[in-house]
Order: C-alpha cells, then structure tokens, then sequence
C-alpha cells in the first residue's frame, strides 16, 4: 500500500518534496501519511480517484503518465485488511493519504488474531490453491497486475515473454493470463498454444487485448479461453477468472 501510494506522490509531484510520517493517534492507532506538494486533486475528483484507469487531469484520448491502478489497488487491500484510508487535497497545493491502522504491541503476533467474514476465507482459500501464470511485456501493467491477483489470493508467476513463460510453467500452472502483443512479434494465442502442447492439457486462459483486428475476431470457439478487451478493470477481471476456475 505504502509503495503505491509514495509511487503516486512522486508521479503527481514536479516540484517541492514527498514525505512519509508515522504518528501514533491513540495508544493503539498509527497513522501513516504521505504528503506531497504536487498538482492536487479538485473536489469533483476526489470520489474518483479510486476507479481504475482513472488519472487527475488526463484526457480520455491522451498517453497517460502510468495506468491509474495504484489507488485503487490501495483501496482494494485496505478494504481486505479492514483498515480506514483518508485524503486531504487541495489544487495547486498538495495532497495528503493516511492510513490507520493497528500498533504493534511488541508481541509476536498470533496467526489466528486477524478474521475476515468465512465467505471471503473460503474463496480466498480456494484461490490460493490455483497457480496462476501472467505474462505482459510491460513492467508497469506487469506489477500491478500481479500485485492484484495476489491481494485476491492467486499464486502469481508474472513473466514478459514466452520464452520465459514456458520456463515458469515448469513449476506448473493451472491459469493463465497473458497479452496479446508480446515482445519480438509473439502473441498470446501462441504463449497459450505452447503452453497447451507444453502441458498436454487445455489450459484455461484469459487473452486480454486491445487489437479488434480479424486476426481476434476469427479466433476459433473455445471454452477454457476468455478474450477480455482493453481497459479491463479489476472486477471484471476477478469475474472472468472465477467463470473459468468453475466452468460456469
């Protein structure tokens, strides 16, 4: 969480600093603030600013510094973890992220001491039997991804090529999710194909792309296979992957 948000501050932050504190609120409360001095964030933004793909001041139809996926993964774990996360902003001024949370009280802490509704556990649990593979050539997209398919519990190998996946399914595989437009002209319908022959079993695999050629149109009928379009929000991608581990 902290790297995501110190990330952001640097991100949003021309000129001036970026500061991380830590203050205890009460004598089991800790705040963790990132302050910077950036670009802030307007009034009418802040109830966005967790939606991913969303970025302060970027046009829809602009490159973007980054892929917006940094808050809302924050938020995503802050949710999971049921902690309290907090933003001050002002436009021209800075803004201010604090997380609350719970202080160490010196012990050892006891695996048992953290609870989440038996719902969540189960699936949770369920998902951390599955060995998931993700390959994207792109370092950013790579990292975020990984770090939220690894907050929902999936046992992530993240990779950048096919070569490299092939090397990785050694250690096996049960999902895969991979680009379409790799490095050296490869594709994922060829990472998904070796992976296939490699394995001597129809892997189950999610293809995001944001190509509409003839080339993904034409693509042969196949169950265990989910073309996802670019931008693929989180949701939607936690939802593709749940059809393809029940086969529903």
């Amino acid at each position: 969480m902290l790297r995501n948000l110190v990330s952001n501050a640097i991100k949003y932050t021309r000129r001036g600093k970026v500061a991380l504190t830590c203050t205890r609120v009460s004598g089991s409360l800790l705040r963790l603030e990132v302050l910077d001095t950036g670009i802030g964030i307007p009034a009418d933004q802040l109830a966005r600013i967790y939606e991913e793909f969303y970025q302060v001041g970027a046009a829809a139809n602009r490159a973007r510094d980054g892929y917006g996926l940094g808050l809302s993964i924050v938020k995503r774990i802050v949710e999971l973890l049921g902690l309290r996360l907090e933003v001050r902003s002002q436009p021209g001024e800075g803004s201010s992220f604090s997380l609350l949370l719970p202080a160490a009280d010196g012990r050892e802490a006891s695996p048992r001491t953290a609870s989440v509704p038996e719902a969540a556990a189960a699936a949770a649990g369920t998902r951390r039997e599955q060995r998931l593979l993700l390959v994207e050539d792109d370092a950013c997209v790579r990292d975020a991804t990984r770090m939220l398919l690894s907050v929902e519990g999936y046992r992530v190998t993240a990779v950048a090529t096919l070569e490299e996946a092939l090397e990785a399914a050694a250690a096996g595989v049960d999902i895969l999710v991979t680009d379409y437009h790799l490095p050296d002209g490869r594709t994922g319908t060829q990472v998904i194909a070796r992976l296939r022959e490699r394995l001597g079993r129809s892997l189950k695999a999610v293809l995001v792309t944001a190509d509409t050629s003839r080339a993904i149109r034409d693509l042969p009928r196949d169950p265990d296979l989910c073309i996802a379009s670019k931008p693929l929000r989180a949701e939607e991608m936690l939802t593709l992957l749940a059809t393809l581990s029940t086969g529903t």
